[in-house]
């Protein structure tokens, strides 16, 4: 007669922190030796941490091929919840600390490249406005490590332009704004001065071409299909906006930019918008954050500041547009 199976204790009973902190380090870890040192603990306590968790759960957590670990289905699924758990109260531990310093709060928000000029600035400074105790940490970066970052937990709320790949329904994706592309230059290319400007003139020049892949790139590639003409050169191909905006005020090369962030650079006359039809965008600059994770009440203020400023920047957008026609 065989033993009937031991009764599985329930998870919140059975984990430990140690355990929940050894599981998010096997995620980022190519061994358990590794995982265990950037737990801070020794390797057979590692070991012994996970045989303990899974006689407690009683489940199997992981086997064992050669010298390698394999999570099992149930270990997987330990795994991808366990980064998110430890940021959660890695979360919870800096919001006490921002409350210990005088403030009522902490936001970490990750930005795309182009949202870090105008529309984050602009919001976080009506946030710290409106809410002076409230502390913001940006992480800036391209929007595929950014969503990475959100559903691992280490930012609450992403903003950017989102491509269709990412926009998965693990997100709550809300449109801010979008604008058009303008095309510009340095102050001192021959075209800046100009009062009239055509289509045969801004592509017999050289230009920069944003990097393959990007949602700017394929924007401006459909523009150039409209017209079944190609620039006379494409001599750089790079997205950074500050090695751009450096690069024309060393040489005569073209670029498109959101209206927005030429018009930023062209009040500091760094740049200067090309008197052509704006082009509208390749897609609208969206904020997102993970569908079964509640924004805390200072993340809730951030959201509502990057709506009051989307709706500013629409707004000056229109009144241009009806002072000078597309």
């Amino acid at each position: 007669m065989t033993a009937p199976p031991r009764r599985r204790k329930r998870f919140r009973r059975a984990i430990r922190l140690s355990q929940l902190e050894l599981l998010a380090a096997i995620n980022h870890a190519a061994t358990l030796g590794s995982a265990a040192k950037a737990a801070h603990i020794t390797q057979p306590a590692a070991s012994r941490l996970l045989r303990n968790l899974a006689d407690e759960l009683g489940v199997q957590l992981f086997e064992r091929t050669g010298r390698t670990l394999r999570p099992t289905a149930a270990g997987r699924t330990l795994l991808q919840r366990a980064n998110a758990i430890v940021a959660d109260i890695d979360r919870i531990d800096k919001e006490l600390e921002a409350i210990d310093r005088g403030l009522a709060g902490r936001i970490s928000v990750g930005s795309g490249i182009a949202a870090c000029y105008v529309l984050m600035p602009t919001a976080v400074g009506l946030l710290l406005k409106e809410a002076p105790r409230v502390s913001v940490a940006i992480r800036e970066g391209p929007m595929d490590e950014l969503v990475t970052k959100l559903r691992d937990g280490t930012i609450d709320l992403m903003v950017g332009r989102l491509e269709s790949s990412v926009a998965t329904p693990d997100l709550v994706i809300e449109d801010l704004y979008d604008p058009a592309m303008t095309i510009v230059c340095g102050p001192r290319h021959p075209l800046a001065a100009s009062r009239s400007v055509d289509w045969t003139d801004v592509l017999a020049q050289q230009w920069i071409l944003p990097e393959a892949g990007t949602p700017m790139r394929s924007g401006i590639e459909a523009m150039f299909r409209r017209r079944k003409r190609w620039p006379k050169e494409c001599l750089v191909e790079c997205s950074s906006i500050q090695s751009n905006v450096a690069l024309m005020n060393q040489r005569d090369l073209l670029w498109v930019l959101s209206e927005d962030v030429a018009r930023y650079f062209e009040d500091l006359n760094q740049l200067k918008i090309l008197p052509l039809p704006f082009t509208r965008g390749p897609s609208p600059f969206m904020m997102a954050h993970l569908q079964d994770r509640t924004p805390s009440p200072a993340t809730q203020k951030l959201a509502e500041a990057l709506r009051q400023v989307a709706r500013q920047i629409s707004s000056k957008k229109l009144s241009r547009r009806r002072r000078r026609p597309s």
